[in-house]
């Protein structure tokens, strides 16, 4: 059972990570740091212009990665196992579940998921929870020992009480804080058994590391926020750039208003009138600009996918190597986020079983398609040389335009059987037409 002190000291380590969770949280949001600029001088021109780069990431790479549905095979067929798993994964849209998974493992470096069992029909259930929402205390095995959700609510009486869900090998527990005292056990809410047999949490990753896609870049992405920003000042100061007249110290400022509402100007001497304004040198603030564009671009493994190295008639192998950072990118998720679906499934088996069953959860592997043009034609024609050398199962999960590969080989075998069946009474048809 977690205890009072536990759940404290699991709070106040999560606090201290937050101002980082919250950072990457904005920037993703387009709430970056440059819209807190102000100016010494509040009269100055104080543009705040944000470019769009971390969604931009973390967009390209969800949608490359995970825009596709994942798929599940049985390696013994078992299609009682998959009908059980599917029945389980649309209960939970677990489709949309795992679009948000990567998206948010993506941004902050890691996520979490929460299994518990529905009380009403005994079903399992899972959500993602980001680690903003989330703590998760993890021993010296990198094993998750036990994990809290808590937030604060005012009462009418204007105290403050913090709810707490925690979790560990052995159950939920529910607790209650007045003013950050003492966490006792909630009157409304009992501890209950969750029979997963160890901290139903599971954590998927990024990386090693668990850092996010656009965070490493955050400095240069300030500083095209700024250099725009910057521009724009300087084009509103060239607008409203003073007006020098040299040897009109008589003017009054009844002359300057006269001279602003007709728009002209009488000197004898052109020389006499010139606008106040500071050279600005573009063409290095270009270069500067596509420079910054660029690294962020080919560090973060994110193509510019609109420019003219994407042209429509690249062949596959010419786009693959285009895309190389990005498949490299995505390939490291996978990994990482196969982990963590194995260990999905191995909570799930564990109350399918002690249900009844007897699934082994090594028998379920997935199979991940990238959200990239292909030429279906030739996938194709290499499906069909491969006949006879690869199974059918693994070749169908190749194509694709095929999803759900147990779904068409059923359909294959119903077609094989009415045919079979077609031939049969044709051939009774001749037998009786010859007697």
């Amino acid at each position: 059972m977690i205890t009072s002190e536990q759940i404290t000291a699991a709070i106040q380590k999560h606090k201290k990570e937050l101002p980082r969770l919250q950072k990457l949280h904005k920037y993703y949001n387009g709430q970056h740091d440059i819209l807190n600029r102000v100016l010494e001088d509040p009269l100055k021109p104080n543009n705040k212009i944000v470019t769009g780069y971390p969604s931009l990431i973390i967009n390209t790479l969800v949608g490359f990665f995970a825009s596709k549905p994942l798929s599940y095979l049985s390696m013994s067929n078992n299609e009682k196992f998959l009908l059980d798993l599917k029945r389980i994964f649309y209960l939970n849209d677990e489709e949309d579940i795992n679009a948000e998974i990567v998206k948010d493992f993506s941004i902050y470096g890691k996520t979490y998921e929460l299994y518990w069992i529905d009380e009403n029909d005994g079903s399992v259930r899972f959500a993602e929870y980001s680690p903003i929402e989330m703590y998760v205390e993890k021993d010296k095995r990198d094993n998750v020992k036990f994990a809290i959700r808590y937030w604060d609510e005012e009462k009418d009486d204007k105290t403050k009480v913090t709810y707490v869900e925690a979790y560990d090998h052995e159950g939920i527990y529910y607790r209650i804080s007045n003013d950050g005292g003492i966490f006792l056990p909630d009157p409304n809410e009992p501890d209950r058994e969750h029979f997963f047999g160890e901290t139903p949490v599971n954590i998927y990753r990024n990386n090693k590391e668990e850092i996010g896609d656009f965070e490493s870049y955050i400095p240069m992405i300030d500083a095209l926020d700024k250099l725009l920003s910057d521009n724009s000042n300087e084009i509103e100061s060239w607008v409203n750039a003073y007006l020098v007249l040299a040897g009109h110290n008589g003017t009054s400022s009844e002359d300057i208003l006269k001279l602003r509402q007709d728009g002209v100007l009488l000197v004898e001497d052109i020389k006499q009138a010139a606008f106040l304004t500071k050279s600005v040198n573009t063409e290095f603030q270009q270069q500067f600009f596509e420079t910054l564009d660029t690294l962020i671009h080919d560090q973060s493994g994110t193509p510019k996918l609109t420019s003219e190295k994407f042209s429509s008639n690249l062949s596959g192998e010419a786009l693959g190597f285009k895309l190389f950072s990005l498949e490299t990118k995505a390939t490291t998720k996978e990994r990482k986020m196969e982990k963590a679906l194995r260990k999905r499934i191995k909570f799930i088996c564990t109350i399918l079983n002690k249900q009844g069953a007897e699934y082994d959860p090594s028998d379920i592997h997935f199979n991940f398609v990238r959200n990239l043009p292909q030429d279906e034609a030739k996938v194709t024609d290499q499906i069909t040389k491969m006949v006879n050398i690869v199974d059918r199962k693994t070749l169908l999960s190749w194509h694709p335009k095929i999803t759900d590969v147990d779904l068409v080989l059923k359909r294959l075998a119903e077609e094989n059987d009415t045919v079979q069946l077609d031939n049969v009474k044709r051939t009774d048809t001749k037998l009786d037409a010859v007697e």
